[in-house]
């Protein structure tokens, strides 16, 4: 699809996106500047179309439709074509991502540096607050989205069963639905194979030794990427559409198999040759 929006609207006399796009009694489209050069010599209200080769009048019509094609391709084009592995000009939308504790289920632990996230050892008693996830194992990342292009990455490690995207701001905490219906866009792992939260269930086979899960928002274009560490696509929502900033999301399964596993931690670049040590205060990792 991008490179058909190129041919769309690249000039044919530069080969360069338009610039000032004007039509032609004959239909073709042509930058104004390029198409000047065309005029007949003695016949300044004539020329030769560069495409048809007709001898025209000298009347253009200026194609603005064409002109914001060709705008929205300068800025999203690189982009456009990259939908299937993760190009490293992502890389500059990279977030400084934490997570929000105040949105924290009591079922989880949130690490002093709010980078990482278990299973709480403990559920001490905690003040009813409605940004807090009641019944699922949940928290939220800050900051929240509202416009722009934005990439984390998050080290799922050993864990065997989680969720991770993003949702609306005004999800109700208090629900166990996690479809888009409600605003939530995310992907699941659970039993080896990867799942879209759509009904029925869409599953994607898991690659092996999946440790890192790349997230890609793009606001403008209204769509989501989750990408595996080896940079190939894993799964694409769009259109991703919300009056409201959207917020990263988290979720630690319960257990599998009756096993509780280890917690995962977001990824960013100082943290790629450390380790958080775990402790035992309640309700905290670190």
């Amino acid at each position: 699809m991008a490179k058909i929006l190129y041919a769309y609207a690249t000039c044919r006399v530069c080969m360069e996106l338009f610039t000032d796009p004007v039509s032609l009694p004959c239909g073709h489209i042509f930058c104004y500047e390029c198409i000047q050069s065309c005029t007949l010599k003695g016949q300044s209200s004539k020329l030769i179309c560069p495409l048809c080769q007709e001898l025209i009048e000298k009347t253009f019509t200026e194609q603005w439709e064409m002109r914001k094609l060709s705008s929205y391709l300068q800025e999203h084009g690189p982009l456009l074509l990259y939908k299937t592995h993760l190009h490293p000009q992502f890389q500059q939308f990279r977030e400084d991502m934490s997570l929000d504790a105040a949105t924290a289920s009591f079922l989880l632990a949130v690490s002093e540096d709010l980078r990482r996230v278990e299973r709480a050892k403990s559920h001490p008693d905690m003040k009813e607050d409605p940004r807090r996830f009641t019944h699922l194992a949940c928290v939220l990342g800050t900051p929240s989205f509202s416009t722009g292009r934005h990439y984390w990455e998050v080290d799922v490690g050993e864990v065997k069963a989680w969720s991770l995207g993003v949702c609306k701001e005004s999800v109700d905490r208090k629900q166990r639905d996690l479809s888009s219906e409600p605003g939530f866009w995310i992907i699941s792992m659970k039993a080896g194979a990867i799942s879209a939260n759509f009904i029925p269930e869409r599953r994607i086979p898991a690659s092996p030794g999946l440790e890192l899960v790349v997230i890609f928002l793009d606001v403008e274009m209204e769509e989501i990427r989750f990408f595996n560490k080896n940079d190939a696509l894993i799964y694409i929502y769009s259109p991703v559409s919300s009056l409201e900033p959207f917020r990263p999301f988290f979720l630690r399964s319960d257990r599998i198999n009756g096993e509780y596993y280890k917690g995962y931690k977001l990824f960013c670049p100082y943290l790629r040759a450390q380790t958080v040590p775990l402790v035992s205060a309640p309700g905290k990792c670190k």
